[in-house]
């Protein structure tokens, strides 16, 4: 080869060599253009792939903004959960670049599906209720259910259960039914949603409705759909009935079975020939029950509108019809009320004029519904009840006379009401820390009037009533204060007795009491009088056997007296003893006793020992009473019990066995009574009609039974009822002469 030849050679390599060096650049170049270009791609189609993959938490677009994101949320409730899961990639990613975008897409609560959240629902019992509260929030809300504002609630019957955003309760019974609300929170922002639940017991009835068809408008060849739904405890059968009609008011009187069985009638590429009405009927052995809904179709919508515009005018100007006429029938309504107002309001500023007002207490008394007549044929009595009621009266005054002010008003009681006119007053005869008794004649007759003093309370006028009422229950008797008649009209009250000439039964023993020798040798001028009437000891036996007589009757009448006492027996002419004072009086009528349940004036020193320590009182108790009334009497009036002063201490003295001893002149036999009446045991104390019994014939007996020889035996010891031997011994020894 020529030497020209290898330097052409030598010249095309140097010249491939430079031109692969240059190829070689080129695509260095374009590599690394390719490259900066990379990240750009690959977002991308990232992007591409999370909008085609939004579930994929491994593809996250931090490019979206909060306004795409409430607009979705806002267009469709299920991108809620997408926005949500998105919303916390992006927290999560970005984290270390100081949260921006996290702070953006924070939001409180709300709910998913507002629409959806009904505020009542009703079920029958056995069924399931579902509660739902869906929410959205970032951060994640918590919720929480309150039943009737409490959050620790149960069922009383079966449970509940809970999901995230559910409750579900199955078997419901009435009981369930209450007020339950949802409470979600965050950090935001809190809501809450209130249902009210009501639960019924199925009943044998007619089928009940629940959903009923909805009118419903459709273009021809459109499709649509009517629901109906019942409930029924029995056996039914449903049917959907179609009446075809040109319009509202056309429609014809043919009437097909369309379907039957069907709770929803569906309407697919509707015709002119199917409108009219369509009546859901469901029926069981209890009845039948129908719910009817229109179906229109318009073959455009320029007709439905045109339509529904006249409808609308026509609606317009019945409702401005009715608007005016209720305007108007309201103003004629205020007028008329204006004008009796204003009527009324003259009326009664002339009446304020002629009118005094004045605030009164009105006594009422119950009366028992049967018991007792005046005249005491009856053998039981039943205690009236006593009550007082504060009112207001008026009272109309004529001229400038001063109208009479009563504090009390009374019932009215024809039978036993007397002229106040009639009732001449006269000297007190006694009085004590509430009440007093005052002479008095009335048609030339001289009795007794018992009243109440100034300072009085209701409860003294109540137990005067009281008193009044049980006088009438009880009736007549020679041995008891008898009621003549009241006074109760246009004034005080007056209860109007029999009058006593010789005052109650233990003054006039005191100041008729036989002298002793050494009074009588006495000729100095401090010398007591003489008395005015001579007493012996069998006058003495005469008093007790009065009082026995007199307590027997009011035994018989079940009624127990409770404060028998000496001061509360009058002696009347010829010397007849007559019981008094009925102020504590009770009625025995349904059991056999009375209970006293509050605290009082009480005469203790008359009381049995049963009284004294339960408050218990029986007829029984009143014979204690009269044992210690027979001791007065044959003391001549003197004090029982002098040296004990208080209800314990007289209680104790008579646990440890002791009894007052023997009078001085008093016989063993009026003693061993006495002994009898103060037996601890109220069982073995004798009835009133035995002590009756055995002071007729101490009366009768020949004997000299009031020997002073007698009366001066040696009293026996003062042993414990409760300790004698036998109790046919105390048989035998109570009746002994």
């Amino acid at each position: 080869m020529s030497a020209s030849c290898r330097r052409s050679v030598a010249s095309v390599r140097r010249c491939h060599n430079m031109c692969r060096s240059l190829l070689i650049l080129l695509l260095l170049c374009v590599w690394g253009a390719t490259a900066r270009r990379a990240p750009a791609a690959s977002s991308q189609e990232l992007t591409k792939d999370y909008d085609s993959a939004p579930n994929n938490n491994n593809y996250i677009n931090v490019t979206h903004t909060q306004n795409s994101i409430n607009a979705e949320e806002d267009e469709d409730a299920d991108e809620d959960d997408k926005v949500g899961l998105a919303g916390a990639g992006s927290g999560s990613s970005t984290s270390g670049a100081g949260g921006s975008i996290d702070a953006k897409q924070q939001f409180a609560p709300r709910f998913r599906h507002p629409k959806r959240m009904s505020t009542l629902y009703t079920r029958p019992s056995g069924s399931t209720l579902s509660l739902s509260c869906h929410a959205a929030g970032n951060p994640e809300p918590n919720i929480t259910w309150y039943r009737n504002g409490s959050s620790d609630w149960t069922r009383t019957y079966g449970s509940y259960r809970k999901t995230k955003w559910q409750i579900t309760m199955e078997d419901l019974v009435p009981e369930d039914s209450d007020q339950y609300t949802c409470k979600v929170c965050n950090p935001l922002g809190c809501l809450s949603h209130v249902m009210n639940v009501m639960v019924s017991d199925r009943v044998n009835h007619k089928p009940i409705l629940l959903k009923g068809p909805a009118n419903l408008t459709l273009l021809i060849n459109d499709s649509g759909q009517m629901e109906c739904k019942y409930l029924s405890d029995l056996t039914s059968k449903k049917a959907w009935i179609f009446m075809p009609c040109k319009s509202v008011n056309e429609c014809s009187k043919n009437r097909t079975v369309l379907v039957e069985d069907v709770d929803r009638l569906e309407f697919t590429n509707v015709t002119q020939e199917q409108e009219g009405w369509y009546t859901c009927i469901e029926s069981n052995s209890l009845g039948q029950s129908t719910s009817r809904a229109y179906l229109r179709v318009v073959r455009s919508l320029q007709l439905l509108e045109a339509n529904l515009g006249s409808v609308v005018r026509d609606n317009g100007m019945m409702a401005i019809f009715i608007t005016v006429t209720f305007l108007l029938i309201m103003l004629c309504i205020i007028f008329v009320a204006y004008a009796v107002r204003k009527m009324k309001h003259e009326k009664l500023l002339k009446q304020r004029i002629e009118t005094v007002h004045q605030w009164t207490k009105k006594v009422i008394i119950y009366k028992p519904a049967s018991g007792g007549d005046s005249s005491g044929s009856m053998d039981t009595m039943i205690m009236p009840v006593v009550r007082i009621e504060k009112q207001r009266t008026t009272v109309l005054q004529s001229g400038n006379e001063p109208v009479p002010f009563n504090e009390y008003e009374f019932p009215l009681d024809s039978n036993w009401e007397l002229p106040r006119s009639q009732l001449v007053l006269g000297a007190t005869l006694g009085e004590g820390a509430f009440g007093r008794v005052v002479m008095a004649e009335v048609n030339n007759a001289i009795v007794a009037v018992k009243m109440v003093k100034e300072g009085h309370t209701d409860d003294d006028i109540a137990s005067l009533v009281r008193e009044m009422e049980v006088m009438k229950i009880i009736g007549r008797h020679i041995n008891i204060i008898n009621l003549l008649g009241c006074c109760s009209q246009s004034g005080p009250l007056y209860v109007i007795v029999e009058y006593a000439p010789h005052g109650n039964l233990k003054d006039f023993l005191y100041k008729n009491r036989p002298l002793s020798k050494e009074q009588l040798d006495s000729s100095s001028q401090s010398a007591p009088p003489a008395p005015q009437h001579v007493i012996t000891e069998k006058d003495l036996i005469k008093f007790a056997h009065q009082i026995a007589r007199g307590m027997d009757y009011l035994a018989s009448r079940r009624c127990i007296h409770r404060d028998l006492a000496a001061r509360n027996v009058l002696v009347s002419d010829d010397y007849v003893l007559k019981i008094a004072d009925f102020g504590l009086a009770r009625d025995i009528q349904s059991t056999d006793y009375y209970r006293k349940n509050t605290n009082g004036r009480l005469p203790i020193k008359w009381m049995a020992p049963e009284s004294l320590q339960e408050k218990f009182y029986d007829s029984q108790s009143d014979v204690w009473s009269y044992g210690i009334l027979l001791w007065e009497i044959m003391t001549f009036g003197a004090q029982p019990y002098p040296a004990i002063m208080s209800a314990e201490e007289l209680y104790s003295y008579l646990m440890s066995g002791q009894r007052m001893e023997k009078p001085a002149k008093c016989s063993m036999n009026i003693y061993i009574l006495m002994r009898q009446c103060w037996h601890f045991d109220a069982s073995a104390r004798p009835p009133f009609t035995e002590i009756v019994e055995y002071m007729d014939k101490l009366l009768q007996a020949k004997e000299d039974y009031l020997d002073v020889d007698v009366a001066n035996l040696e009293t026996p010891p003062s042993t414990s009822d409760e300790e004698e031997d036998d109790a046919s011994d105390v048989e035998q020894s109570r009746y002994h002469y």
